[in-house]
This record gives structure tokens, C-alpha cells and sequence, in this order.
């Protein structure tokens, strides 16, 4: 089984479907001016996340190879024309920030191991979901024939008063944390569900999931015992529906898409120790 994807470095996940994508357009498949697939259409394609194939997108409009309509989608440019911009003083414009790690590609490496652990310290689980379910898939497929496979999520508590989400100028109101014990339930069930699946197929298989009653300011990632990597979530005014149906502002911790930056040995010694302390004292099963 070849592997592609290197966390410091090699091809990761993004890359693999900007070139695909890339190609096509210099090759003339998609043409100047055609609308690309959408979002939803190259997941599947690819079998990857959607936040892989925005990253892709993303990738491509620094290099001059597509731009995006609001509301009608992405359509190719003529690159050669935009070629000669993509270089400023010799270095690529659309270069990644040094250092930040794709959780994505992090999770689709953890996987070729044969026993794969992963301690996740977040807000609801989705992004760990987005990244997990194309290595599932691939599973599924017999690409990937892991051992053993143990999750241990600690989360925000549903139902706990939590400084972070609220409306607005309105504190007191729980509607948005009612939301977030929706959101929180909703991932952890799914993730638990299509983990333990793979214990009725011959892995080795636990998902445990325990609760703070904190709101997290930044997310940690504990994989396979070798890499630990932080990301903030930052607080921003967001309109969302609420589950009685209104719409309101709220302030909320946007994580999707945060950049996560791998820690040292030391660093990744220290995290360990401290998510067991969190793990082993104040967190509650669910």
C-alpha cells in the first residue's frame, strides 16, 4: 500500500486533489471559463472532507488557476496568464503557513499504523469526524486494515452553563447552549457509531467520550502517542438558527478550519499529562 501523505511535508490530501484538479485545467478537461465540480461533488470524488476540498480551492485561486462566484461556484481561469504572478521575490504565493499541519492529512497518516490511537481535547468532535470518515470509507474498502482502533474524546459538557456560546447582548438566555448540546450529541453519537462498526468486523475497537463544563479556547490532538497538535478557536459574532427556529447573533468558538501546529517532545509530553489529568479527574462519562 503506497502512502502519499506526510504529515511534515510530503504530498498531503489538499495537494493531492489541487493537482488532480490542476492538471485538468493545463490539460484543457476542464476548460477556461467551465464551472468546476461543486464541493459536495468532489468529496465524493476524492473521498476526502469538504474542508479538504476548500483548502484545494483555495490553493488553486492563489495560483491564478480559479476563481469563485458567490452563490454560483468555481469556474477555471486561463492560467497562463496569471502564471507569472504566483511568485513574489521567488517565493510561492499560495505557500501554507510553515509549520501548521492539516488535521486531515494528520488523521489519514495516524491510519496506515496498524494501532491507532487518538486523544481529542474540542468543542463538539465535528472537524475529528470530517477527517475520520474518508479513513472509514477507506476501511471499508480494504485499503486500510488497522488492528486496533481507540478514541478518547473529552468535550464540552451538554447542559452545563457555559461562558461561551450566548447571545449577543443576552448572557442569560440558553437557547444557543441548548443548540450546542445538539451539536455535541449529534458528532459524539456519530463518531462512536461508525468506530464501533468496525469492532463487528474484526478490530479492536473503544470510543470513550467524557465532558468539562468548560468551554474550550483552543483544541489539542493526541495521535498515535508520536504527534500532539494545538489550534485556537476563535471567538466571533455568528448568526445561527436556534433550535426553536429563530435566528439569532451569537458569540461562538469557530474552530472549522483552524490552523493546528505540532508541539515538541517535550510539549507533546507535557499535553499528554495534562489531558490524562483532565481525563482522570473532573471529566464526566457520557
Amino acid at each position: 500500500m503506497s502512502n502519499d501523505r506526510t504529515v511534515g511535508g510530503a504530498r498531503r490530501e489538499y495537494e493531492r486533489v489541487a493537482d488532480a484538479l490542476r492538471h485538468e485545467i493545463e490539460g484543457g478537461a476542464i476548460a477556461v471559463g467551465a464551472r468546476l465540480p461543486t464541493h459536495a461533488e468532489l468529496v465524493d470524488r476524492f473521498d476526502v472532507s469538504r474542508a479538504t476540498v476548500q483548502k484545494a480551492i483555495k490553493a488553486l485561486e492563489g495560483k491564478g488557476y480559479v476563481e469563485s462566484a458567490q452563490g454560483k461556484g468555481v469556474f477555471a481561469l486561463d492560467w497562463r496568464e496569471s502564471a507569472v504572478a504566483t511568485h513574489v521575490n521567488g517565493v510561492a504565493t499560495a505557500a501554507v503557513e510553515a509549520g501548521s499541519v492539516e488535521l486531515d492529512d494528520a488523521i489519514a497518516e495516524a491510519f496506515e499504523a496498524d494501532h491507532v490511537t487518538i486523544d481529542a481535547y474540542c468543542l463538539t468532535a465535528e472537524s475529528l469526524n470530517a477527517a475520520i470518515v474518508p479513513q472509514a470509507r477507506r476501511i471499508l474498502r480494504g485499503e486500510l486494515e488497522p488492528s486496533s482502533i481507540h478514541v478518547r474524546l473529552l468535550l464540552a459538557r451538554p447542559g452545563a452553563h457555559l461562558a461561551i456560546p450566548r447571545i449577543v447582548g443576552d448572557p442569560d438566555d440558553t437557547r444557543p447552549l441548548d443548540r450546542l448540546s445538539e451539536l455535541i450529541e449529534r458528532h459524539a453519537f456519530t463518531l462512536r457509531n461508525l468506530l464501533e462498526d468496525f469492532g463487528r468486523r474484526g478490530v479492536e475497537v473503544s470510543v470513550e467520550v467524557r465532558t468539562l463544563p468548560i468551554t474550550p479556547v483552543a483544541k489539542h490532538y493526541l495521535i498515535n502517542r508520536d504527534l500532539a497538535l494545538m489550534g485556537y478557536y476563535k471567538v466571533e459574532a455568528n448568526s445561527v438558527e436556534l433550535p426553536d427556529g429563530d435566528t439569532a447573533e451569537i458569540y461562538d468558538v469557530m474552530g472549522l478550519g483552524a490552523r493546528l501546529y505540532p508541539q515538541g517532545p517535550e510539549q507533546r509530553a507535557e499535553c499528554q499529562e495534562w489531558f490524562d489529568s483532565l481525563w482522570t479527574t473532573i471529566a464526566e462519562s457520557v
